[in-house]
């Protein structure tokens, strides 16, 4: 039976949006949950734009002894510059902004960031993590990384590299992954959680 952990005031609720379809937005929601999931007591609530997509992506499912229901893990698909950047207007909202680890994956994710600075200035920016996830091919996007990290604040880039057993479909084979990406979804995890814990406070 799984228990049900106090809910805070107001529920927090991690958005993962993509910058374009095909951006990793599913992917990444599951690794998140997996990560939260093993990175602290409880699991966060799911919800899903895909109605269960994010489900059969899971690494280890979704059991656990204790659900936050004031934390909401959201995948909203390839909506970051429309209704992400809209969900932002509240504090309660944290945004993952998925985006592909190339230069137009980061004039997107510049174009989404810029939106950001200018409805909600860097109240709103702290808010936001970009996560660029590796795709097959070769890509110079070092000095594009840089220039986001000076342009709306170090850090708020990570990147995640590509990864054979993340581009598949079905549940994501953990132990297959490589030391470089669960590194990362391990600093990944980190980051959202000290996230999160900053803006319930």
């Amino acid at each position: 039976m799984t228990d049900v952990a106090p809910a805070f005031n107001s529920t927090l609720r991690i958005v993962v949006c993509g910058t374009a379809g095909g951006a990793g937005t599913t992917t990444l929601a599951a690794i998140l949950f997996d990560q939260l999931s093993r990175l602290s007591p409880t699991v966060p609530t799911l919800a899903d734009h895909s109605t269960g997509t994010v489900g059969a992506r899971l690494p280890r499912g979704d059991d656990a002894s204790t659900l936050d229901t004031g934390l909401v893990l959201h995948d909203l698909g390839p909506h970051a510059l429309g209704e992400g950047l809209d969900l932002l207007e509240s504090p309660s909202i944290i945004a993952v902004i998925a985006t592909a680890n190339t230069p137009l994956g980061f004039a997107a994710v510049d174009e989404m960031l810029a939106a950001v600075r200018e409805r909600y200035g860097q109240a709103g920016l702290a808010r936001v993590t970009v996560v660029a996830v590796g795709t097959r091919g070769r890509f110079r996007t070092k000095r594009l990384a840089e220039a986001l990290h000076l342009g709306y604040g170090r850090g708020i880039v990570h990147l995640i590299p590509y990864d054979l057993s993340l581009a598949g479909g079905g549940r994501i084979p953990v132990h297959r992954l490589t030391a470089r990406t669960v590194k990362a979804c391990d600093a990944l995890g980190r980051r959202v959680l000290a996230a999160a814990a900053h803006h319930r406070r």
